[in-house]
């Protein structure tokens, strides 16, 4: 099983772990469905998802010039 290791504040890891207690999971099988549910199969995939969030200061992903 491979490992992700994300950075998130306190103020984002009490949003997870209210938004898990809310679905009956752990917060680390809740992190795990949420990867699940929208899966990549190439870079072109990741890539169309990511058009949508360019801009997004919560991402931090300065947008396309």
């Amino acid at each position: 099983m491979s490992v992700l290791t994300v950075r998130v504040s306190n103020k984002e890891k009490a949003s997870l772990a209210r938004r898990a207690k809310a679905a009956g999971k752990t917060t680390g099988a809740y992190v795990r469905d949420l990867i699940n549910t929208a899966q990549f199969i190439t870079a072109a995939d990741l890539v169309a998802e990511m058009e949508g969030m360019m801009g997004d200061k919560s991402l931090r992903v300065k947008p396309r010039e």
